[in-house]
């Protein structure tokens, strides 16, 4: 797997079933192109014969090639190769398709790609603890190219923190900034299905130079991992890394606990978290439907909840919880919110 998608010219692309074609790396000004690594070209070496031990003055290519490919037709040795360098013009700086390489890599996919900002509530009754962490998203994303820091968003369940980091990813990659979002526990496992857990600590640094091609990431769920020894090490060498970047990085998460309440292995983590900057998520849940089956309702958060779900100009007015309680099932049903999956 390919933590990065890269986008390949057609005339490329057209060899990705050759199990002897092997795409050559990008350079390493992924500044100046992601994509392309700043060359303006991609290349693949289609493999004739080989490996030979030596070059011998021959016009043969050093190949250093994975020990396991998915092919078993794919050589797995390295060495020098006789074979076809092919080249051709980066299509994202060459041909203008940065929008398109930048939503491949961006973590998110259909409805979660119109999630924004702009949508984010918070008017009426109990939201207005929602306005200051909405406000400070909205200050990253107007940073544009210059943002960096390492910034955490801290609430319960369904206050809306996932909305928010999608809202910021979203709103970067529209201006064709790199930005990825993903929950901590996907991260591991794009991380172990590409180096296994084997590999451990030594590869984690290449996953680390990996994963700093992303201006913005944002991570949610950090507390909802499961914490083996692997696990810590990846977690701890990726953040510190982008911590101590956190002046030309910018790094989003999202947690369910404060930093001081997360499990004592993720003790370093929380140390970070308090170096950066700290934002709380208050309010009520944002989800009628996962907030009913939570039990019991008050007078006060039912009746809120309930007018929040209602049209903004219906005035609600209600005699007890159990009444409002009534209203916010129906209009639950009614938006059939019970049918959409939970996210926190």
């Amino acid at each position: 797997m390919t933590i990065w998608q890269r986008i390949w010219p057609e005339e490329l692309a057209m060899l990705q079933h050759n199990p002897k074609a092997i795409p050559m790396g990008p350079g390493s000004f992924e500044r100046l192109c992601a994509n392309c690594g700043g060359m303006q070209t991609m290349m693949v070496f289609v493999i004739d014969s080989g490996p030979y031990p030596q070059a011998n003055g021959r016009k043969l290519k050093w190949l250093e090639l994975p020990e396991t490919a998915k092919n078993p037709a794919t050589p797995t040795v390295s060495g020098w190769y006789s074979g076809e360098l092919r080249s051709a013009p980066c299509p994202v700086c060459c041909k203008g398709q940065m929008a398109t390489y930048v939503l491949h890599n961006c973590g998110l996919t259909g409805a979660d790609l119109d999630v924004s900002l702009a949508n984010f509530k918070v008017d009426g009754p109990l939201l207005a603890e929602k306005a200051a962490a909405l406000t400070v998203c909205k200050q990253l994303l107007g940073q544009g190219l210059a943002v960096a820091g390492f910034v955490t968003l801290v609430g319960e369940y369904g206050v809306g923190k996932s909305h928010l980091l999608k809202g910021v990813v979203n709103g970067f990659r529209q201006i064709g900034v790199m930005a990825k979002y993903s929950t901590m526990s996907d991260l591991l496992s794009d991380i172990r299905e590409r180096f296994g857990d084997e590999h451990g600590a030594r590869e984690a640094e290449a996953v680390i130079d990996l994963y700093r091609r992303a201006r913005i990431l944002a991570i949610d769920e950090v507390d909802r991992i499961n914490l083996t020894g692997w696990a810590k090490e990846t977690i701890f060498r990726l953040l510190n890394s982008r911590y101590e970047e956190s002046d030309r990085l910018l790094t989003v998460m999202a947690t369910n606990v404060e930093p001081v309440d997360l499990p004592a292995e993720l003790g370093y983590l929380g140390s970070r978290m308090n170096g950066g900057q700290i934002i709380r998520v208050g309010g009520p849940d944002m989800r009628p439907a996962v907030a009913l089956r939570r039990g019991p309702l008050t007078h006060a958060a039912a009746s809120a909840a309930a007018a929040e779900a209602a049209e903004p100009e219906t005035e609600m007015v209600f005699e007890n919880a159990a009444e409002a309680a009534e209203k916010l099932k129906a209009l639950a049903q009614q938006m059939n919110v019970g049918d959409h999956h939970e996210t926190h």
